[in-house]
């Protein structure tokens, strides 16, 4: 059952194709990103936290007189950074541990006169929530930024489709290595407000080339990830790596595994702000327009996780939590997220019977970054969630498997 948990939905082939091709029609790309997010203006950056620094920097010089920040406390440490170099009040709101969305009296209640804006950050978000969340945000007059890194294809069907991306006043969006759309690097940003596209035209003018540095170790990073994912080289090799590390704690190995192990506090680097490279527009390109395949993998990956609900919702556990999925097209997750107590000892369990899970997330960022708010949901997460693969290699047979080894391994450890 050895199977690489992770995948690089970048293949070879397009990336060949990206180098060998170039009549390509850009505009495509930007009307498929509009329709989805129902906005009028589109701004490519070199990744989504750069989108984010510019929303940021155009509210905080538009609206001068406030300064709080509502995010959810479960988050990547660096958009927490971002906030806190730009000089904003963050507030933290805590993660809803029934459906995974942001906890909705939570936010009520940190909202404020002084709030700037509200970032709604899709990890598990149900369709339900982003309503509620943008029908507030509305009536308070608050600007919503929607983080839409990994729900990108996420959609509900109503009379017609409506996609996640499409609840914010900005919709932020990743194609960076891990995503189901990649462009090694990448990201834009998708609004209405004919302003910021002025804001941004103004600041073009202080954009850094983006480090060829980064771009080429991102290069390898592919490379390296679609060679460990080669049965015969994960099998007998990667595998056994992994189990080792994680048993043994080795830190290298784990930072290379879950990058975002590595932060740091740093001031922001000058290359946020910086253009995404023609290379990797073309890398997308070749990917929105393969409508068959995106349309594949989201099938594949919403079956898998019916799978995985269904299965371990029949065991009667109380070491076992599930969030809430009431649209599986909508929280059509690129891993199946799940609360398990004993967390650790099952995570090497499950990958000494041959099972890689995802043990590193995201993290409790209200601890790191030392605020008075305790987000004791957010904490809980962090410390208890394993997620479980979910892509094209995984199959029903798989599923029934792992989740077998997790019941046995709680009859035997109750």
């Amino acid at each position: 059952m050895k199977i690489f948990r992770i995948k690089i939905y970048l293949t070879i082939l397009t990336f060949l194709k990206s180098i060998f091709f170039n009549k390509i029609n850009f505009h495509k790309i930007d009307r498929i990103l509009l329709s989805q997010t129902k906005k009028k203006y589109l701004v490519y950056t070199s990744q989504l936290r750069s989108s984010f620094l510019l929303v940021l920097m155009y509210l905080k010089k538009k609206f001068k007189k406030k300064n709080e920040v509502i995010i959810l406390s479960y988050n990547l440490k660096e958009m927490i950074n971002i906030l806190s170099k730009l000089e904003l009040k963050v507030i933290f709101c805590d993660i809803d541990l029934k459906n995974g969305s942001m906890k909705l009296d939570d936010l009520k209640r940190k909202t404020t006169r002084n709030t700037l804006c509200v970032v709604l950050t899709n990890i598990f978000t149900s369709y339900k929530s982003s309503v509620e969340i943008k029908n507030f945000c509305k009536k308070k007059n608050i600007t919503l930024i929607e983080d839409n890194a990994v729900y990108f294809d996420n959609f509900t069907h109503k009379k017609k489709k409506i996609y996640a991306g499409s609840f914010g006043d900005y919709c932020l969006s990743s194609f960076n290595i891990m995503k189901n759309i990649s462009g090694l690097y990448g990201g834009c940003v998708t609004f209405n407000d004919k302003n910021f596209l002025l804001f941004v035209r103004d600041n073009l003018k202080k954009f850094t080339t983006f480090p060829m540095l980064l771009y080429f170790r991102q290069l390898i990073t592919f490379l390296i990830l679609k060679s460990f994912s080669i049965n015969l080289i994960y099998k007998n090799l990667i595998h056994y790596l992994f189990y080792f590390s994680f048993k043994n704690k080795i830190n290298f190995i784990q930072n290379t595994v879950y990058p975002s192990l590595r932060f740091r506090k740093v001031p922001i680097p000058n290359y946020y702000l910086s253009n995404i490279s023609n290379f990797s527009k073309k890398l997308i390109y070749y990917q929105l327009v393969d409508e068959d395949s995106r349309k594949r993998n989201h099938n594949i990956r919403k079956t898998n996780n019916k799978l995985y609900y269904k299965y371990l919702k029949k065991i009667k556990s109380d070491q076992i939590h599930l969030f809430q999925i009431d649209d599986f097209n909508f929280q059509n997750f690129l891993d199946f997220p799940v609360l398990f107590n004993n967390r650790e000892k099952l995570h090497l369990h499950l990958f000494k019977e041959g099972f890689d899970t995802k043990i590193v997330h995201y993290f409790d960022c209200s601890k790191l970054f030392n605020s008075k708010t305790k987000c004791n949901n957010s904490k809980l997460v962090e410390k208890k969630i394993l997620c479980l693969p979910n892509h094209d290699k995984i199959n029903k047979y798989y599923i029934q498997n792992i989740v077998r080894n997790i019941n046995l391994f709680y009859q035997k450890n109750i």
